[in-house]
């Protein structure tokens, strides 16, 4: 619907927000009445009123915020002496007039429409409050309100409580609002309080020194991968030992053999000695690779943790990033996510160092073991 009488009150209120523009308004300015008008159409469409009656909540739209440019107090009545006065401009009747001024008033806080006109407008006027941009909406809803009323500026806890305590007590009253727009409000009240939630726990946990935990996790990563370093050299130095020791026996010895068979069982016991103590050193540095991929299920549910490579590295960038992105939001999250990373490097440094000291254990016991059967022989030769 697009009525002169329309067009023409589009354009009066369109001049009232460039005259006396206000840069406090950030909230309620021409824009969200604009929306509000939007908003108004498609209820009243669904609600089936008559054209005559659209165009009074049409009008009652444009006018129901102006009052905001002379006062936010009683701004309401304000949009109703502006609205009267553009009507009678016009040469609206009376009866009219007192329709769009009730429609006007009823978006007043904590009063309630008493015909579907106003219920329409009400509507209209709080479908902002089931937007998927909310967030962004309230954001600028308290700077608005940080701006006005710079002596009641409220901090992240108050107007939290104050956003749900309006989410709470706020009702939609047409049959299009609550079929289609009451679902996600109390969506956005739910996140609303898990976000108070977070808040209080933050609170009731002890306060410990944010630098105090992140010196705590790099000495722990820097201590775990320097052990981690230690042991695959301890593990280098016993395969090359391991492999010198093979390579002199099998030039030396194996040759031997036909005019002294007498060695053929030590040499055999000391390469398998050998060859266990390479076994061992392998296994000890042999990495694992994972599947690497994680689902935003598990990213959702706090169960991937995204620092380890081996958990990503076939994951495409722009899920990898949102998963980050995701963990930088949650600090517990991000906590978790260290304390798993140093829990499961904790938990390979335990293997290496497990293959690594049986490794030890074999080589010494069984060079001593080797030799001595070596000694065994030459003695038990030169006796005969």
């Amino acid at each position: 619907m697009n009525s002169p009488l329309l067009i023409a009150a589009e354009q009066h209120v369109f001049n009232l927000f460039k005259q006396h523009y206000n840069t406090k308004l950030v909230y309620h300015n021409f824009k969200h009445t604009n929306e509000v008008v939007e908003n108004a159409k498609e209820i009243a469409k669904a609600e089936k009123i008559s054209d005559e009656e659209l165009e009074l909540v049409l009008i009652a739209a444009w006018f129901h915020d102006v009052g905001y440019l002379k006062s936010c107090e009683n701004h309401e009545q304000l949009g109703v002496d502006e609205a009267t006065s553009f009507l009678q401009e016009h040469k609206i009747s009376l009866e009219k007039i007192k329709v769009v001024s009730s429609c006007i008033l009823a978006t007043k806080l904590k009063v309630e429409p008493t015909n579907l006109l106003e219920e329409i407008i009400c509507d209209a006027d709080m479908t902002g409050l089931s937007k998927p941009n909310y967030n962004e909406r309230t954001l600028l809803l308290r700077t608005e309100f940080e701006l006005i009323k710079k002596e009641e500026t409220l901090n992240e806890e108050d107007w939290l409580k104050k956003e749900i305590d309006f989410l709470t007590n706020q009702k939609y009253y047409t049959k299009y609002a609550q079929l289609n727009l009451n679902e996600k409000k109390i969506q956005n009240l739910l996140q609303k309080e898990k976000e108070i939630e977070k808040i209080l726990k933050k609170q009731n946990k002890k306060e410990i020194p944010e630098k105090g935990i992140e010196t705590m996790f790099r000495t722990a990563l820097k201590n775990h991968m320097e052990l981690s370093a230690i042991a695959d050299n301890k593990a280098n130095i016993m395969l090359s030992i391991n492999a010198l020791v093979i390579s002199i026996v099998v030039s030396s010895l194996i040759s031997k053999f036909d005019k002294h068979p007498e060695f053929i069982f030590p040499t055999v016991l000391m390469l398998v000695i050998c060859l266990i103590a390479i076994v061992l050193a392998t296994l000890s540095t042999k990495p694992k690779i994972t599947e690497g991929k994680f689902t935003t299920d598990d990213v959702k549910n706090r169960k991937a943790n995204l620092l380890f490579f081996g958990n990503f590295h076939s994951m495409n960038l722009p899920d990898y990033e949102w998963g980050m992105k995701e963990l930088m939001k949650d600090g517990d999250y991000l906590y978790s996510s260290l304390i798993r990373d140093l829990y499961y490097l904790g938990v390979v440094l335990s293997k290496k160092y497990t293959y690594l000291r049986w490794c030890y254990i074999v080589f010494m016991y069984g060079m001593i073991l080797s030799v001595s059967v070596y000694a065994v022989v030459i003695l038990f030769t030169n006796h005969h």
